[in-house]
Order: structure tokens, then sequence, then C-alpha cells
């Protein structure tokens, strides 16, 4: 009963959401920019700002935020960090919605370890191939001008 009740809490902050989302799109092209979010954001009435703060997404810095999320949603739509997709915008800001827990901060963290050491590693891959390439072996240049024709 209380998952049953979570859902329709869920669904029903998503239509609101949708829906103040939607008024901020005046050509009803199913787009809003990250400069109207931040001015709707900013109205008297307050429902947009109502509406984050209840979802647990206190919007201290509008375009940053709008940043984030669009470029979080980029894969679902032709978003990008000045324009999104409102179906694709608001359903990025419900998985974001609470707080975070330690123990998601600290995947995060090993995820950021773990892409830092890679790239650490492809970049010292590239200047062994650097020095290689200046040293003027004829093997390495034989061996990467396979992979040109490939």
């Amino acid at each position: 009963a209380r998952a049953l009740s979570l859902k329709k809490d869920d669904e029903a902050a998503r239509q609101e959401l949708f829906e103040l989302l939607s008024e901020i799109d005046t050509m009803n092209t199913g787009i809003i920019n990250a400069e109207d979010f931040a001015q709707s954001l900013n109205k008297k009435n307050g429902k947009l700002q109502a509406q984050m703060t209840l979802l647990g997404l206190p919007v201290d810095r509008a375009a940053d935020f709008f940043r984030v999320v669009s470029v979080l949603c980029a894969d679902e739509s032709m978003s990008n960090e000045e324009e999104a997709n409102i179906q694709a915008f608001v359903e990025c800001c419900l998985r974001l919605k609470g707080t975070a827990a330690n123990l998601h901060l600290q995947c995060v963290a090993g995820d950021l370890v773990h892409i830092n050491v890679m790239l650490q590693q492809q970049m010292d891959l590239c200047e062994m191939l650097a020095e290689k390439i200046t040293s003027g072996n004829n093997d390495t240049l034989a061996h990467l001008a396979g992979f040109r024709n490939v």
C-alpha cells in the first residue's frame, strides 16, 4: 500500500512539474531553455520554485541547475546545455529528487577515481607512442600505418 501511494505521489509530481514547465514553452515546441527556466523560477507566484523544493531540488542557481539537468537528459532527447526537451527534463529532475545518500556519493567518488586511472593510462600510452614516433622507430610507424588502413 505504501509503495502504491509513493508511485501515485511520483506521478502527481511528474504531472505537476510537466505542466509548470510546459507553461514556460509559449511556442508549444516541447522545448524549454535556460533563460526562460530561470525567469520562471524567479516569478512572484513561485509555483515552479515551490514544486522544485517539494521534490527536494532547491534551485539556488538556475543556470547551473538547468545546465546539469539538461546534460544528464541529453541521452534521452536532443537536449543541450541551453535547451531541453520538457519530458526528458522532468524525468531527470525526478531521478535527482531527494537527498543523496553517502553510499551514492562514495560510488560517484569511486567512479571518478577509476576514470582518472584510465585517463592516466591513456595519457601514458600516448606519450610512449609519441616518443617512438619521434625517435623514428620504423616498427612502430609501420604498425600505426596499419591502423590507418583498417
